[in-house]
């Protein structure tokens, strides 16, 4: 009894043990939640403006790519076109038909070149030019501004403390960036008490010129933009009315880019620019794939049979088949096995010609000693040939293959020699 009560005592201890170690063990796990940040997907790599592409479609609106207007098969039921990427008119006929579906009612967004204005077509057409800010003021206005803020903000401890405060209460470092950004480099937009004012931050390196923009007297005849917006660096938007159409030029496109697009207003920007009906057409560049990359997922049978060619082709090269036959060197060859060997050697290097034509210039010889009149035919071949069909019984056309024809497989390179014995044995 006291054995077991012994044992028993022994295992609630064990037990017990096994219990505490297990709840030591489960209390220093440290659960939380993490958000891993991986590569965009193959389609989102391509397409930079995937996301807006995306939010258009949300908003009931049917957005399309495309890589130029070449791309586009016609202009005919799309409402709104995003150009992108600068100089997609590139000539004067595309300039012309583009402005005749703008005052048709169209609606487009389009890039200013970020190289030189006598390249683009439609920007020359509006007299529209691109300008880069000098940053040198801008520049020591910034060091000026890092010292000041060096010499009376808070150190570095107070902000470190909020960083990671911020960071705790879940939010991204692109969150915490925007909320330091200097809001007096934004763009407002204001687009009257309906929508209200809209906030972009579009990139401060790039800015548009107008002389009406500018307070310049210009002609009625050039066009004149009814809106423009601007920064503390200068004009980033501006709008024309072409016709029934609105034509909208901008400074910065990445404002609508997959990385970009939940900035600010920026996505409600492009909402509002578009015409809210029809197609929505963006229009970018194009990442491809290459040839081989196409072939592989479209044609793979292609490949292989590519490849099998290729291997036989090699294989057809190569003039020796099967294993290699050990050399005997115990006996001498016969004259005729050095002949026959010769002879297969010539055959499998395409030379059946060095075999045969030594017979065919006996056979001339021979008839020019038996035959008369053969030796002043001359190079009249055809008498020829006739003088020896004759003399043979056998027909011309029979002579004349046996004579010329050098086109030859193993069948008819028998005959050939046959006949050529025949018509050597006649003379």
């Amino acid at each position: 009894m006291q054995s077991k009560s012994a044992s028993r005592v022994l295992l609630l201890i064990c037990l017990a043990l096994l219990v505490f170690l297990a709840w030591g063990f489960y209390s220093s796990i440290e659960f939380y939640d993490a958000t891993e940040r991986t590569a965009g997907s193959i389609r989102a790599q391509r397409n930079p403006y995937l996301a807006a592409q995306l939010f258009m479609q949300e908003s009931g609106i049917n957005a399309v790519e495309a890589d130029s207007l070449i791309g586009l098969d016609t202009l005919d039921g799309v409402a709104t076109v995003l150009i992108t990427d600068a100089n997609q008119v590139v000539n004067p006929r595309q300039l012309e038909q583009v402005l005749s579906w703008l005052g048709n009612g169209g609606t487009l967004i389009v890039t200013a070149n970020s190289f030189a204005n006598s390249d683009d077509l439609l920007l020359e057409e509006f007299n529209v030019e691109v300008q880069w800010p000098d940053r040198e003021d801008d520049t020591a206005d910034e060091e000026t501004h890092d010292d000041e803020t060096q010499d009376e903000g808070t150190p570095i401890s107070e902000s470190l403390r909020e960083l990671n405060q911020q960071i705790e209460e879940g939010k991204t470092l692109e969150e915490i960036g925007q909320l330091k950004t200097d809001t007096t480099s934004l763009t407002r937009i204001d687009f009257g008490d309906d929508i209200g004012v809209l906030e972009i931050a579009f990139k401060s390196y790039k800015v548009l010129t107008h002389p009406y923009a500018e307070g310049e007297e210009v002609d009625d005849s050039m066009p004149q933009p009814f809106s423009w917006s601007s920064s503390d660096h200068g004009i980033h938007m501006m709008q024309f009315d072409v016709g029934d159409g609105l034509l909208t030029i901008i400074s910065d496109p990445t404002i609508w880019t997959s990385s970009r697009i939940d900035d600010y207003d920026h996505a409600y920007l492009l909402w509002v620019l578009s015409a809210q009906t029809g197609d929505f057409a963006i229009l970018h560049p194009a990442l491809r794939d290459s040839i081989w990359v196409l072939m592989s997922d479209n044609a793979p049978e292609l490949l292989i049979a590519l490849a099998l060619t290729i291997a036989l082709w090699l294989w057809h090269l190569g003039h020796r088949f099967g294993r290699i036959i050990p050399r005997d060197t115990d006996g001498g060859r016969a004259l005729s096995e050095h002949f026959s060997a010769t002879a297969n050697y010539l055959w499998h290097r395409k030379a059946s010609d060095k075999l045969i034509e030594p017979v065919r210039a006996q056979i001339l010889r021979r008839a020019s000693i038996v035959l008369p009149g053969f030796a002043g035919a001359g190079n009249d071949a055809q008498t020829q040939l006739q003088l020896i069909a004759r003399h043979c019984g056998i027909e011309v056309a029979t002579v004349d293959i046996a004579l010329n024809s050098m086109e030859f497989n193993e069948a008819s390179f028998v005959r050939t020699v046959k006949l050529l014995k025949y018509i050597e044995q006649s003379l």
